[in-house]
């Protein structure tokens, strides 16, 4: 594992431990292993660095003894301050931008998530060809100035314009596909997970694969964005047929670009019936909830039913605190890796989806027998009885398929 340092710049709010251990988990993702922390409270950053000159040669010194050739930091640094900071210490530096966008490249395996990645990289990149390019134009009014360095530069930044558009079309052709794709999956409840990267998502929805499910498992692994890709199971929760879709984990501190990127991998719970907001309830659960509210604030989801999914406590010693969390709404505390705790999760998704269901009697006949089948598959039939004309079933139907059968029902 290569070995660095990491750098925490924080303001007077953050919580230290908290920083070091996000920057941590991402070099670990990565696959660095921190043998050093710095951290510097950083009121008015330094043009040049960031961080201060004083900080800077304490991180020089601490490289030279532990011969560390990398330093990481847990900000975005500028286009000059990057190249100050390399040509100061004489180390290979990466921001918290760079950090990420690597992790997201090694991770990414879906042609979606590669397009998205590559999409992310050249938007980040494009800033900073600009600000070279601005500085040679201004610097283009003497001789020795002008030349093949500056044509170089326009070069690139054009071609980066012409891939950014490239790659917009052809993530385009995708939400295509996945247009059809979601139509093929209109009769079945769409459930999404949402929350922070290493909250527990992907350990859901392998452990509902394992109770209740027959397609394959998602990678998951204890790291932050240990998976990229967007994935969509289905599920028998005793004929209440649902699918269930991992969404890309959040994480804080993201540059408008990636932001942008990341905000995209949302779209799928635009389509989604009910949202489980998985919340890792052994960190800092109202920056959590209030991170994740106001992503989706622009989403409408009025018609949509919610669950606060605490997940992790049993890494908790009281829950008492936790509990205060969201007592309006519908709510429930697991620990994922518990098949009992899942079976607890599960019948509250099927209390949640029936409760706006109506117990009807249908009147279905014979030569309808793919609205039958349909009926019969996707709900818990309570009683059958059958007549000369077609068969009589008694069950508990949701609103919207009320009104897309309603011509069979015989009594409410």
């Amino acid at each position: 594992m290569q070995e660095v340092i990491q750098v925490n710049v924080l303001n007077r709010e953050d919580d230290l431990d908290n920083r070091i251990y996000k920057l941590e988990s991402l070099i670990n993702t990565a696959g660095g292993k921190s043998i050093a922390y710095v951290s510097q409270v950083v009121e008015k950053v330094n043009p040049r660095f960031f961080i201060g000159s004083g900080k800077v040669s304490e991180i020089k010194d601490l490289a030279k003894k532990l011969e560390i050739d990398t330093v990481i930091f847990d900000v975005e640094l500028s286009a000059s301050q990057l190249y100050n900071l390399e040509e100061e210490l004489k180390l290979h530096v990466v921001d918290w931008t760079s950090l990420i966008l690597d992790i997201f490249a090694q991770r990414a395996n879906t042609k979606e998530s590669r397009l998205k990645i590559k999409l992310a990289q050249l938007k980040y990149q494009l800033p900073r060809l600009n600000k070279w390019f601005s500085y040679l134009s201004r610097q283009a009014g003497g001789i020795g100035t002008r030349g093949p360095g500056e044509t170089m530069l326009e070069t690139d930044r054009r071609a980066v314009i012409r891939d950014i558009k490239s790659l917009e079309k052809q993530l385009k052709d995708v939400e295509k596909t996945k247009i059809t794709n979601r139509k093929s999956r209109d009769n079945i409840y769409n459930i999404s997970l949402l929350g922070y990267t290493n909250a527990g998502k992907s350990t859901i929805l392998n452990g509902m694969m394992h109770l209740y499910g027959k397609d394959k498992f998602v990678y998951s692994d204890d790291l932050l964005f240990a998976t990229l890709d967007t994935s969509t199971r289905r599920l028998d929760f005793s004929n209440t047929k649902v699918t269930l879709t991992d969404t890309v984990g959040f994480i804080d501190n993201l540059s408008k670009e990636l932001n942008d990127s990341f905000l995209t991998t949302l779209e799928e719970i635009k389509f989604a019936d009910m949202l489980l907001i998985v919340i890792d309830a052994s960190l800092n659960i109202d920056h959590q909830i209030k991170t994740i509210e106001k992503a989706v604030e622009d989403i409408d989801l009025e018609d949509k039913h919610i669950l606060y999914v605490f997940n992790k406590m049993d890494k908790i010693d009281d829950d008492f605190k936790v509990k205060l969390f969201k007592r309006d709404k519908d709510r429930i505390y697991i620990s994922a890796k518990d098949e009992k705790d899942l079976e607890k999760l599960k019948e509250k998704i099927v209390e949640i989806i029936k409760k706006d269901y109506k117990k009807v009697s249908m009147h279905i006949p014979f030569s309808d027998g793919d609205v039958l089948d349909y009926l019969m598959t996707n709900y818990d039939i309570l009683d059958t009885k059958y007549d000369g004309l077609g068969t009589i079933i008694q069950f508990e139907i949701s609103s919207e398929d009320m009104n897309k059968y309603g011509k069979y029902i015989e009594s409410i």
